[in-house]
């Protein structure tokens, strides 16, 4: 038997090292897991922007600036001389809007006098139609019942209405009158200055011519006087009778004693002593306040003059005559008589 030989210490070294190495690189048992840790959750706050305000700012000029532009071309810019111009503001005063450096005016509307229905006058009888506010003013015309004239003006106490009087300007007392639609009408400016007073003349009664003596040789008999008015107004004079295109009418006073006296009653017909047609009051009195004192007036036809035979004397509350009868004859269209003055007058 064969002994075998120890080998060096070395050799088993590199023997054992050689062994590690193998060991290494071959196949090895799977290594036990390993608990992997949980992530904790860790809430990060957002950083929000910090605003720009200078940005803002200029966004907001940009997109103003932009409407502007849109606005002025499409819109017509006036320019007004007199009204300052405002930069970057707007503002609204009555029809002027400024915007920006722009400034743009509209005319608003004139205003305008609410349209108001022509004012008239209607006629509640017959009237005069003087020349003036006052029956101290001539007589122009008449007017008859239900009778409507545009009203133009009025006086200055409201008392009488300036009226279109065909065509002409004429005037009507109010209380004689109803008005329509005159809330709006003016005080006349164009009112005539009232004519200055006459002094009527006082009729005086005349007395017969004296009788002629006959010659000595004649024994003729004396004529006798007439006899004295048993009347209280015992003179009636037809003391002028002028032209008038416009109609029939009488005027007068009533005296006594040569001053103008009121409250007499003046009757009219067609013949002496004939069938009263009417009667009218002498100076002021209801319906007729302006007369002056003892002042008549009577209306025979206002649609046109016509001639004939009037009778004018006054009568008591009975309707007795009181005084002398007073005629007179109007002539007709474009004739010289159809306005007569008839006074009267109660001497001793």
């Amino acid at each position: 038997m064969f002994k075998l030989k120890q080998a060096p210490n070395y050799l088993w070294l590199s023997i054992c090292a050689l062994a590690l190495l193998m060991a290494a690189c071959g196949p090895s048992a799977d290594p036990l897991p390993t608990r992997t840790p949980m992530p904790t959750f860790t809430p990060t706050v957002a950083t929000q922007p910090t605003p720009d305000l200078n940005a803002a700012a200029t966004a907001q000029a940009v997109a103003a600036a932009a409407t502007t532009q849109a606005q002025q071309a499409t819109q017509p810019v006036v320019q007004v001389p007199s009204a300052p111009v405002t930069t970057g503001v707007t503002t609204t005063t009555g029809a002027t809007t400024t915007t920006g450096a722009t400034t743009t005016t509209t005319n608003a509307p004139a205003a305008t006098t609410p349209a108001v229905a022509n004012a008239e006058v209607v006629v509640n009888d017959i009237i005069n139609v003087r020349g003036g506010p006052g029956t101290n003013y001539n007589i122009v015309g008449a007017a008859d019942p239900n009778e409507r004239f545009t009203v133009v003006g009025k006086s200055p106490d409201g008392a009488w209405w300036q009226i279109n009087y065909n065509g002409q300007t004429g005037w009507v007392f109010g209380q004689l009158v109803t008005p329509q639609n005159t809330g709006a009408v003016a005080v006349a400016q164009n009112i005539p200055q009232p004519p200055p007073p006459t002094n009527t003349p006082i009729p005086q009664p005349t007395q017969p011519p004296a009788p002629t003596q006959p010659p000595a040789a004649t024994s003729a008999p004396q004529p006798t006087q007439p006899p004295k008015s048993t009347y209280k107004f015992n003179v009636a004079v037809v003391g002028k009778c002028e032209r008038q295109p416009a109609g029939n009418w009488f005027e007068g006073r009533t005296y006594v004693n040569g001053q103008p006296q009121n409250g007499f009653l003046v009757a009219f017909s067609y013949a002496p002593d004939g069938p009263i047609v009417a009667t009218i009051q002498s100076g002021p009195h209801p319906g007729y306040p302006g007369w002056n004192t003892g002042f008549y007036s009577h209306i025979i036809s206002a649609s046109g003059p016509r001639a004939g035979s009037w009778s004018v004397w006054i009568v008591d509350e009975a309707g007795q005559r009181i005084s002398e009868i007073a005629t007179w004859q109007s002539t007709g269209p474009g004739e010289a008589c159809n306005q007569a003055v008839v006074d009267f007058d109660s001497r001793p």
